[in-house]
């Protein structure tokens, strides 16, 4: 039998988690706000940027890129072919798959993504200076949040 007061409570999750989505979406757009400007002078977009942390420490697949980002994988093949354009990822023959072939960082690639590692420690500042946090703090709230969004990848289509 429902108690009287589980209602309120679910209303109160429910109306949590908007303000928690609304917080992130918001957080999202800062943070792509953030990597557009401190990307710009070396003409790497958000988008690029991601894709290139994605592959820093090994190849991989545009499915398994677009998978780790939460995206399509036609957006992430768009990506992938002007980055190649630009001479910073290349492709390599997959042993796993004949026909979906693996996504390298190119000497160049590799010399961008150092740059672009030199300045997240800035946008790091940019997003917690003043606020306390420390690194284990970030992690319980990235672990908290990876609970979340593999809840919703197990909800499905």
């Amino acid at each position: 039998m429902l108690q009287s007061n589980e209602k309120p409570r679910q209303d109160e999750l429910v109306v949590a988690f908007q303000r928690l989505v609304g917080e992130l979406f918001r957080l999202n757009g800062e943070l792509l706000s953030a990597s557009e400007r401190l990307g710009k002078d070396v003409g790497i977009s958000p988008a690029r940027w991601q894709a290139l942390a994605t592959i820093r420490h090994e190849p991989r697949t545009v499915a398994e890129i677009a998978r780790r980002l939460g995206l399509t994988r036609q957006s992430v093949q768009r990506t992938v072919n002007l980055l190649r354009r630009e001479g910073l990822v290349k492709t390599a023959p997959n042993p796993g798959h004949r026909r979906s072939h693996l996504i390298a960082l190119t000497r160049e690639g590799q010399r961008t993504w150092a740059q672009l590692r030199d300045r997240q420690a800035p946008l790091t500042a940019l997003f917690t200076d003043g606020l306390g946090l420390t690194a284990q703090d970030l992690d319980r709230l990235a672990g908290q949040l990876r609970t979340i969004r593999k809840a919703a990848e197990d909800i499905g289509p």
